[in-house]
Protein backbone atom coordinates (compact mmCIF):
# COMPACT_ATOMS: atom_id res chain seq x y z
CA UNK A 1 0.00 0.00 0.00
CA UNK A 2 3.10 2.29 0.76
CA UNK A 3 4.73 1.98 -2.77
CA UNK A 4 0.80 2.49 -4.55
CA UNK A 5 0.69 5.96 -2.52
CA UNK A 6 4.18 6.64 -3.68
CA UNK A 7 3.43 6.50 -6.87
CA UNK A 8 0.30 8.12 -6.66
CA UNK A 9 2.43 11.45 -4.99
CA UNK A 10 5.71 11.02 -7.79
CA UNK A 11 2.52 10.91 -10.47
CA UNK A 12 1.14 14.41 -9.20
CA UNK A 13 4.39 15.83 -9.41
CA UNK A 14 5.06 14.39 -12.73
CA UNK A 15 1.57 15.03 -14.04
CA UNK A 16 1.98 18.96 -12.70
CA UNK A 17 5.54 20.11 -13.99
CA UNK A 18 4.98 18.01 -17.80
CA UNK A 19 1.59 19.35 -18.63
CA UNK A 20 3.51 22.51 -20.05
CA UNK A 21 3.78 22.13 -23.70
CA UNK A 22 1.64 21.78 -26.74
CA UNK A 23 2.86 23.48 -29.97
CA UNK A 24 0.46 25.82 -31.84
CA UNK A 25 0.24 29.50 -31.81
CA UNK A 26 -3.46 29.78 -31.10
CA UNK A 27 -3.11 28.66 -27.68
CA UNK A 28 -1.53 32.69 -27.63
CA UNK A 29 -5.24 33.54 -26.64
CA UNK A 30 -7.32 33.57 -23.62
CA UNK A 31 -5.09 31.30 -21.16
CA UNK A 32 -4.54 28.76 -23.38
CA UNK A 33 -6.07 25.98 -25.29
CA UNK A 34 -8.92 24.82 -23.23
CA UNK A 35 -10.19 21.16 -22.98
CA UNK A 36 -7.39 19.48 -25.26
CA UNK A 37 -7.57 16.33 -23.23
CA UNK A 38 -7.24 12.93 -24.84
CA UNK A 39 -7.48 9.37 -23.46
CA UNK A 40 -6.33 6.51 -25.53
CA UNK A 41 -9.54 4.31 -25.53
CA UNK A 42 -11.91 7.74 -26.54
CA UNK A 43 -9.47 9.68 -28.67
CA UNK A 44 -9.34 5.86 -30.51
CA UNK A 45 -13.42 6.19 -30.90
CA UNK A 46 -13.20 9.34 -32.58
CA UNK A 47 -13.31 11.57 -29.23
CA UNK A 48 -16.59 10.38 -28.41
CA UNK A 49 -16.08 10.48 -24.69
CA UNK A 50 -19.03 11.40 -22.95
CA UNK A 51 -21.69 8.54 -23.03
CA UNK A 52 -18.94 5.26 -23.34
CA UNK A 53 -18.75 3.29 -20.16
CA UNK A 54 -18.81 -0.10 -18.30
CA UNK A 55 -17.09 -1.00 -15.39
CA UNK A 56 -13.83 -1.90 -16.71
CA UNK A 57 -12.95 1.50 -17.02
CA UNK A 58 -12.84 4.97 -15.34
CA UNK A 59 -14.32 7.56 -17.25
CA UNK A 60 -12.52 10.78 -15.85
CA UNK A 61 -14.67 13.20 -18.26
CA UNK A 62 -18.31 12.34 -16.82
CA UNK A 63 -18.55 11.99 -13.09
CA UNK A 64 -21.53 10.22 -13.29
CA UNK A 65 -19.98 7.10 -14.42
CA UNK A 66 -18.18 5.91 -11.39
CA UNK A 67 -20.72 4.64 -9.73
CA UNK A 68 -20.93 1.77 -12.21
CA UNK A 69 -17.56 0.31 -11.20
CA UNK A 70 -17.36 -2.75 -10.00
CA UNK A 71 -17.39 -3.40 -6.34
CA UNK A 72 -14.28 -4.38 -4.82
CA UNK A 73 -12.66 -3.90 -8.18
CA UNK A 74 -10.55 -0.31 -7.65
CA UNK A 75 -9.73 1.10 -10.87
CA UNK A 76 -6.14 2.93 -11.76
CA UNK A 77 -6.07 4.64 -14.99
CA UNK A 78 -2.73 6.98 -16.21
CA UNK A 79 -2.43 8.32 -19.78
CA UNK A 80 0.97 9.49 -21.68
CA UNK A 81 0.02 11.78 -25.24
CA UNK A 82 2.55 12.07 -27.65
CA UNK A 83 1.88 14.17 -30.94
CA UNK A 84 4.31 15.01 -34.38
CA UNK A 85 3.29 17.91 -36.39
CA UNK A 86 4.40 19.69 -39.30
CA UNK A 87 3.34 23.20 -39.81
CA UNK A 88 2.98 24.87 -43.06
CA UNK A 89 2.52 28.15 -44.34
CA UNK A 90 3.25 29.35 -48.23
CA UNK A 91 6.37 28.06 -48.80
CA UNK A 92 7.25 27.98 -45.29
CA UNK A 93 7.37 24.36 -43.10
CA UNK A 94 8.39 23.30 -39.50
CA UNK A 95 8.07 20.26 -37.56
CA UNK A 96 7.57 20.15 -34.07
CA UNK A 97 7.00 17.07 -31.47
CA UNK A 98 5.68 17.09 -27.65
CA UNK A 99 5.01 13.81 -25.31
CA UNK A 100 3.65 14.31 -22.02
CA UNK A 101 1.64 12.36 -18.49
CA UNK A 102 -2.20 13.59 -19.42
CA UNK A 103 -4.07 12.06 -16.54
CA UNK A 104 -3.56 10.06 -13.46
CA UNK A 105 -6.69 9.14 -11.79
CA UNK A 106 -8.32 6.37 -9.02
CA UNK A 107 -11.43 5.16 -8.74
CA UNK A 108 -13.53 2.91 -7.11
CA UNK A 109 -16.33 1.81 -5.82
CA UNK A 110 -17.91 3.15 -2.23
CA UNK A 111 -21.04 1.27 -1.49
CA UNK A 112 -23.51 -0.76 -3.92
CA UNK A 113 -24.78 2.94 -5.50
CA UNK A 114 -22.07 5.03 -4.71
CA UNK A 115 -18.43 5.69 -6.84
CA UNK A 116 -15.56 8.29 -6.17
CA UNK A 117 -12.55 9.15 -8.01
CA UNK A 118 -10.15 11.72 -7.85
CA UNK A 119 -6.60 12.64 -9.89
CA UNK A 120 -5.04 15.13 -12.06
CA UNK A 121 -5.54 15.89 -15.58
CA UNK A 122 -4.53 19.39 -17.89
CA UNK A 123 -7.14 21.88 -17.91
CA UNK A 124 -5.41 24.85 -20.20
CA UNK A 125 -2.07 24.28 -21.93
CA UNK A 126 0.48 27.40 -23.34
CA UNK A 127 3.31 26.47 -26.13
CA UNK A 128 4.77 28.49 -28.25
CA UNK A 129 7.82 30.19 -29.78
CA UNK A 130 8.57 32.41 -33.46
CA UNK A 131 10.68 34.81 -34.32
CA UNK A 132 11.41 37.63 -36.87
CA UNK A 133 14.42 39.57 -37.97
CA UNK A 134 13.99 42.91 -39.64
CA UNK A 135 16.82 44.99 -40.76
CA UNK A 136 16.13 48.80 -41.09
CA UNK A 137 19.12 50.14 -42.73
CA UNK A 138 21.67 50.55 -39.93
CA UNK A 139 20.93 47.90 -37.13
CA UNK A 140 19.76 44.26 -37.09
CA UNK A 141 16.29 43.53 -34.65
CA UNK A 142 15.06 40.05 -33.55
CA UNK A 143 11.05 40.14 -32.59
CA UNK A 144 10.35 36.82 -30.59
CA UNK A 145 6.99 35.86 -29.33
CA UNK A 146 6.96 32.75 -27.00
CA UNK A 147 4.34 31.27 -24.46
CA UNK A 148 4.39 28.54 -22.03
CA UNK A 149 2.92 27.26 -18.55
CA UNK A 150 -0.37 24.89 -17.97
CA UNK A 151 -3.45 25.01 -15.65
CA UNK A 152 -3.77 22.01 -13.87
CA UNK A 153 -7.21 20.30 -12.85
CA UNK A 154 -6.92 18.50 -9.78
CA UNK A 155 -10.15 16.70 -9.02
CA UNK A 156 -12.51 15.02 -6.49
CA UNK A 157 -15.48 12.95 -7.85
CA UNK A 158 -18.79 11.44 -6.62
CA UNK A 159 -21.21 10.01 -8.67
CA UNK A 160 -25.04 8.16 -7.23
CA UNK A 161 -26.89 5.26 -8.95
CA UNK A 162 -30.48 6.39 -8.90
CA UNK A 163 -31.62 3.49 -10.47
CA UNK A 164 -29.53 0.25 -10.62
CA UNK A 165 -30.34 -3.34 -11.70
CA UNK A 166 -29.50 -5.93 -14.30
CA UNK A 167 -31.10 -4.09 -17.15
CA UNK A 168 -31.65 -0.55 -16.00
CA UNK A 169 -28.97 1.79 -14.86
CA UNK A 170 -29.25 5.66 -14.21
CA UNK A 171 -26.80 8.08 -11.94
CA UNK A 172 -25.94 11.94 -11.54
CA UNK A 173 -22.72 12.55 -10.50
CA UNK A 174 -20.81 15.79 -9.87
CA UNK A 175 -16.92 16.73 -10.19
CA UNK A 176 -15.02 19.64 -7.70
CA UNK A 177 -12.06 20.65 -9.59
CA UNK A 178 -9.25 22.96 -7.97
CA UNK A 179 -7.56 24.55 -11.21
CA UNK A 180 -3.89 25.78 -10.60
CA UNK A 181 -0.96 26.92 -12.57
CA UNK A 182 0.88 29.91 -14.47
CA UNK A 183 0.55 30.41 -18.52
CA UNK A 184 2.77 33.40 -19.88
CA UNK A 185 3.04 35.47 -22.58
CA UNK A 186 6.30 36.85 -23.73
CA UNK A 187 7.47 39.81 -26.30
CA UNK A 188 10.96 40.76 -26.75
CA UNK A 189 13.20 42.87 -29.30
CA UNK A 190 17.16 42.40 -29.35
CA UNK A 191 19.17 44.77 -30.87
CA UNK A 192 21.58 41.82 -33.01
CA UNK A 193 25.36 43.45 -33.30
CA UNK A 194 29.12 42.12 -32.32
CA UNK A 195 29.31 43.80 -29.50
CA UNK A 196 25.98 43.41 -27.70
CA UNK A 197 22.00 41.67 -27.58
CA UNK A 198 20.31 44.94 -25.56
CA UNK A 199 16.97 44.56 -26.16
CA UNK A 200 13.64 44.86 -23.90
CA UNK A 201 11.07 42.16 -22.61
CA UNK A 202 7.68 41.78 -22.38
CA UNK A 203 6.05 39.58 -19.84
CA UNK A 204 2.38 38.94 -19.05
CA UNK A 205 1.11 36.21 -17.08
CA UNK A 206 -2.04 34.81 -15.73
CA UNK A 207 -1.73 32.86 -12.62
CA UNK A 208 -5.27 30.70 -11.64
CA UNK A 209 -6.09 29.02 -8.30
CA UNK A 210 -9.68 28.30 -8.09
CA UNK A 211 -12.50 25.72 -7.45
CA UNK A 212 -14.38 24.55 -10.43
CA UNK A 213 -17.67 22.54 -10.83
CA UNK A 214 -19.06 20.16 -13.72
CA UNK A 215 -21.91 17.89 -13.52
CA UNK A 216 -23.17 15.03 -15.30
CA UNK A 217 -25.46 12.35 -15.84
CA UNK A 218 -25.74 8.47 -17.40
CA UNK A 219 -28.01 6.24 -18.70
CA UNK A 220 -28.07 2.62 -19.54
CA UNK A 221 -30.56 0.30 -20.66
CA UNK A 222 -30.67 -3.39 -21.84
CA UNK A 223 -33.40 -4.51 -24.65
CA UNK A 224 -33.62 -8.12 -25.05
CA UNK A 225 -30.41 -10.36 -25.01
CA UNK A 226 -28.85 -8.49 -28.02
CA UNK A 227 -29.02 -4.33 -27.59
CA UNK A 228 -28.00 -2.30 -24.89
CA UNK A 229 -28.39 1.61 -25.26
CA UNK A 230 -26.54 3.93 -23.12
CA UNK A 231 -27.09 7.89 -22.77
CA UNK A 232 -24.79 10.37 -21.28
CA UNK A 233 -24.09 14.09 -20.54
CA UNK A 234 -22.06 16.93 -18.94
CA UNK A 235 -22.60 20.24 -18.44
CA UNK A 236 -19.85 23.05 -17.39
CA UNK A 237 -21.72 26.13 -16.05
CA UNK A 238 -20.48 29.65 -16.96
CA UNK A 239 -18.03 30.16 -13.79
CA UNK A 240 -15.64 33.14 -12.40
CA UNK A 241 -12.01 31.64 -11.86
CA UNK A 242 -9.80 33.95 -9.33
CA UNK A 243 -6.92 35.18 -11.67
CA UNK A 244 -3.89 37.06 -10.79
CA UNK A 245 -2.52 39.44 -13.94
CA UNK A 246 1.02 40.25 -13.98
CA UNK A 247 2.38 42.85 -16.44
CA UNK A 248 6.15 43.23 -16.41
CA UNK A 249 8.70 45.04 -18.46
CA UNK A 250 12.42 44.75 -18.71
CA UNK A 251 14.97 46.21 -20.42
CA UNK A 252 18.73 44.59 -20.97
CA UNK A 253 22.58 44.87 -22.34
CA UNK A 254 22.01 40.81 -22.37
CA UNK A 255 19.00 39.37 -23.04
CA UNK A 256 20.25 35.96 -23.73
CA UNK A 257 20.88 36.13 -19.51
CA UNK A 258 17.98 36.80 -17.56
CA UNK A 259 20.50 37.71 -14.38
CA UNK A 260 21.10 40.83 -16.01
CA UNK A 261 17.15 42.09 -16.53
CA UNK A 262 16.58 45.74 -15.78
CA UNK A 263 12.88 46.06 -14.29
CA UNK A 264 11.34 49.76 -16.22
CA UNK A 265 7.76 48.60 -14.47
CA UNK A 266 5.63 45.30 -13.02
CA UNK A 267 2.37 45.34 -11.93
CA UNK A 268 -0.57 42.64 -10.47
CA UNK A 269 -3.79 42.74 -10.95
CA UNK A 270 -6.74 40.50 -9.08
CA UNK A 271 -9.75 39.64 -10.96
CA UNK A 272 -11.42 36.97 -12.82
CA UNK A 273 -11.07 34.99 -15.97
CA UNK A 274 -14.90 33.81 -16.55
CA UNK A 275 -15.96 30.57 -18.27
CA UNK A 276 -18.78 30.21 -21.11
CA UNK A 277 -21.19 27.73 -20.40
CA UNK A 278 -19.86 24.38 -21.56
CA UNK A 279 -22.43 20.78 -22.65
CA UNK A 280 -22.06 17.61 -24.25
CA UNK A 281 -24.38 15.09 -25.05
CA UNK A 282 -23.62 11.45 -26.66
CA UNK A 283 -24.98 7.91 -27.28
CA UNK A 284 -23.70 4.60 -27.35
CA UNK A 285 -25.80 1.64 -29.11
CA UNK A 286 -23.78 -1.61 -28.16
CA UNK A 287 -25.27 -4.96 -30.06
CA UNK A 288 -24.50 -8.51 -29.08
CA UNK A 289 -24.34 -11.47 -31.65
CA UNK A 290 -24.78 -14.36 -30.75
CA UNK A 291 -22.57 -18.20 -31.47
CA UNK A 292 -19.90 -17.25 -34.24
CA UNK A 293 -18.72 -21.00 -34.82
CA UNK A 294 -14.77 -20.54 -35.69
CA UNK A 295 -13.19 -23.89 -36.01
CA UNK A 296 -12.77 -25.51 -32.77
CA UNK A 297 -14.26 -22.81 -30.76
CA UNK A 298 -17.18 -19.89 -30.92
CA UNK A 299 -17.15 -16.68 -30.28
CA UNK A 300 -19.77 -14.05 -28.94
CA UNK A 301 -18.58 -10.77 -30.51
CA UNK A 302 -19.80 -7.37 -29.64
CA UNK A 303 -20.37 -3.89 -31.51
CA UNK A 304 -20.46 -0.70 -30.24
CA UNK A 305 -21.32 2.54 -32.16
CA UNK A 306 -20.64 5.87 -30.17
CA UNK A 307 -22.02 9.32 -31.17
CA UNK A 308 -21.32 12.28 -29.47
CA UNK A 309 -21.79 16.45 -29.42
CA UNK A 310 -20.44 19.06 -27.54
CA UNK A 311 -20.99 23.54 -27.24
CA UNK A 312 -18.11 25.33 -26.07
CA UNK A 313 -18.32 28.79 -25.39
CA UNK A 314 -15.45 31.12 -24.94
CA UNK A 315 -13.69 32.62 -22.24
CA UNK A 316 -14.01 36.49 -21.30
CA UNK A 317 -12.32 37.99 -18.32
CA UNK A 318 -13.51 41.70 -16.06
CA UNK A 319 -10.02 43.13 -15.63
CA UNK A 320 -9.78 45.94 -17.12
CA UNK A 321 -5.86 46.59 -17.69
CA UNK A 322 -6.41 44.77 -20.68
CA UNK A 323 -7.95 44.17 -23.93
CA UNK A 324 -11.41 42.09 -23.95
CA UNK A 325 -10.89 38.81 -25.71
CA UNK A 326 -12.60 38.05 -28.86
CA UNK A 327 -14.75 35.03 -27.17
CA UNK A 328 -16.19 32.75 -30.00
CA UNK A 329 -17.92 29.41 -29.58
CA UNK A 330 -16.40 26.19 -30.19
CA UNK A 331 -18.13 22.63 -31.65
CA UNK A 332 -17.53 19.33 -31.42
CA UNK A 333 -18.92 16.05 -33.70
CA UNK A 334 -17.28 12.61 -33.13
CA UNK A 335 -17.98 9.21 -34.04
CA UNK A 336 -16.71 6.00 -32.98
CA UNK A 337 -16.96 2.37 -33.41
CA UNK A 338 -15.33 -0.30 -31.58
CA UNK A 339 -15.54 -4.21 -31.99
CA UNK A 340 -14.79 -7.16 -29.94
CA UNK A 341 -14.25 -10.40 -30.62
CA UNK A 342 -15.26 -11.95 -27.35
CA UNK A 343 -17.79 -10.51 -24.79
CA UNK A 344 -17.04 -13.59 -22.34
CA UNK A 345 -12.95 -13.52 -22.51
CA UNK A 346 -12.58 -15.04 -18.71
CA UNK A 347 -15.45 -17.86 -19.35
CA UNK A 348 -13.47 -19.01 -22.81
CA UNK A 349 -9.79 -17.81 -22.21
CA UNK A 350 -8.59 -21.49 -23.00
CA UNK A 351 -9.84 -21.70 -26.43
CA UNK A 352 -9.45 -18.03 -27.51
CA UNK A 353 -6.39 -17.19 -30.13
CA UNK A 354 -4.30 -13.97 -29.57
CA UNK A 355 -6.47 -11.50 -31.77
CA UNK A 356 -9.72 -12.97 -30.56
CA UNK A 357 -9.32 -11.34 -27.09
CA UNK A 358 -8.30 -7.83 -28.47
CA UNK A 359 -10.71 -4.37 -28.54
CA UNK A 360 -10.89 -2.69 -32.03
CA UNK A 361 -11.83 0.90 -32.18
CA UNK A 362 -11.91 3.52 -35.45
CA UNK A 363 -13.34 6.89 -35.56
CA UNK A 364 -13.58 10.40 -37.13
CA UNK A 365 -14.01 13.76 -35.55
CA UNK A 366 -14.62 17.37 -36.17
CA UNK A 367 -14.29 20.44 -33.74
CA UNK A 368 -14.65 23.45 -34.62
CA UNK A 369 -12.21 25.28 -32.02
CA UNK A 370 -12.92 29.19 -30.37
CA UNK A 371 -10.64 30.72 -32.34
CA UNK A 372 -10.35 33.07 -35.45
CA UNK A 373 -7.95 34.34 -38.15
CA UNK A 374 -9.31 37.21 -40.14
CA UNK A 375 -13.10 36.03 -38.71
CA UNK A 376 -12.08 32.50 -40.30
CA UNK A 377 -12.60 29.95 -37.45
CA UNK A 378 -10.27 27.47 -37.23
CA UNK A 379 -11.05 23.61 -37.58
CA UNK A 380 -9.64 20.20 -36.39
CA UNK A 381 -10.71 17.58 -38.07
CA UNK A 382 -9.25 13.86 -38.35
CA UNK A 383 -9.75 10.08 -38.08
CA UNK A 384 -8.45 7.58 -35.13
CA UNK A 385 -7.96 4.15 -34.91
CA UNK A 386 -6.38 1.91 -31.92
CA UNK A 387 -7.23 -1.38 -29.76
CA UNK A 388 -7.23 -2.47 -26.29
CA UNK A 389 -4.59 -5.37 -25.32
CA UNK A 390 -6.33 -7.04 -21.83
CA UNK A 391 -3.73 -8.40 -19.20
CA UNK A 392 -5.50 -11.77 -18.49
CA UNK A 393 -2.92 -12.37 -15.36
CA UNK A 394 -5.45 -13.50 -12.29
CA UNK A 395 -8.47 -12.26 -14.06
CA UNK A 396 -8.26 -8.85 -12.85
CA UNK A 397 -9.93 -5.74 -15.12
CA UNK A 398 -6.24 -4.11 -16.12
CA UNK A 399 -5.81 -3.33 -20.00
CA UNK A 400 -3.51 -1.49 -22.03
CA UNK A 401 -4.82 0.79 -24.11
CA UNK A 402 -3.72 2.47 -27.61
CA UNK A 403 -5.12 5.00 -29.61
CA UNK A 404 -3.73 7.28 -32.80
CA UNK A 405 -4.93 9.82 -34.97
CA UNK A 406 -4.72 11.52 -38.14
CA UNK A 407 -5.65 15.32 -38.21
CA UNK A 408 -5.23 18.27 -39.47
CA UNK A 409 -6.32 21.82 -37.73
CA UNK A 410 -6.09 25.27 -39.13
CA UNK A 411 -8.87 27.61 -41.26
CA UNK A 412 -8.05 25.86 -44.38
CA UNK A 413 -7.66 28.76 -46.09
CA UNK A 414 -4.90 29.85 -48.50
CA UNK A 415 -2.02 31.88 -46.73
CA UNK A 416 -3.01 30.87 -43.09
CA UNK A 417 -1.45 28.56 -40.91
CA UNK A 418 -1.79 24.62 -41.16
CA UNK A 419 -1.27 22.12 -38.88
CA UNK A 420 -0.78 18.43 -39.69
CA UNK A 421 -0.21 16.05 -37.26
CA UNK A 422 -0.08 12.32 -36.10
CA UNK A 423 -1.41 11.73 -32.30
CA UNK A 424 -0.53 8.88 -30.14
CA UNK A 425 -1.86 7.94 -26.81
CA UNK A 426 -0.93 5.13 -24.71
CA UNK A 427 -3.07 4.42 -21.84
CA UNK A 428 -2.73 1.61 -18.71
CA UNK A 429 -5.82 0.68 -16.52
CA UNK A 430 -5.13 -0.92 -13.51
CA UNK A 431 -6.74 -3.26 -11.54
CA UNK A 432 -5.91 -5.76 -8.63
CA UNK A 433 -7.19 -9.33 -9.13
CA UNK A 434 -10.75 -10.30 -7.68
CA UNK A 435 -8.88 -12.33 -4.54
CA UNK A 436 -6.69 -9.50 -3.87
CA UNK A 437 -8.25 -6.01 -3.60
CA UNK A 438 -5.91 -2.71 -2.92
CA UNK A 439 -8.54 -1.65 0.08
CA UNK A 440 -9.74 -4.29 2.05
CA UNK A 441 -12.26 -3.69 4.93
CA UNK A 442 -11.85 -6.48 7.41
CA UNK A 443 -14.60 -7.49 9.88
CA UNK A 444 -14.16 -8.68 13.40
CA UNK A 445 -16.70 -11.50 14.72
Amino acid sequence: MRNFFNLFILSLAFGAQSQTMTTHPISYYGIGEIGQQSHSIYDALGRTYVSYFDSSQLNIFNPSTYSNLTTGNTLLSIGINARASQYSQDAASSNRFFALADHFALGFKMKKRMGLAFGLKPYAKRGYAFSEKIYTGLDSLKYSYSGRGSVSDFFVGFSYALLQSKKSYLALGANVNYLFGNVYNDRSSILISNTTYSGGLSSASFLVKTIHLDFGFSYKQQFGRHYQMCLGGTIDPSQKLNTTYVAAFYTSNNMSDPTQYDTLSTASYHGHIISGLTYSFGMSNRFFFDGWKRKARTLHPNLLLNLSYSFKSGFTHDFDSIASWSAGNGQHFGIGIQFCPESKIYENIASLKAFDKLSYRIGAYRDQLPYFKDQVQYVDKGVTFGIGIPILAQQSLSTLNFGFSLGQRGTFTSGHLMESYVGINFGVILSPARFEPWFRKRKLD
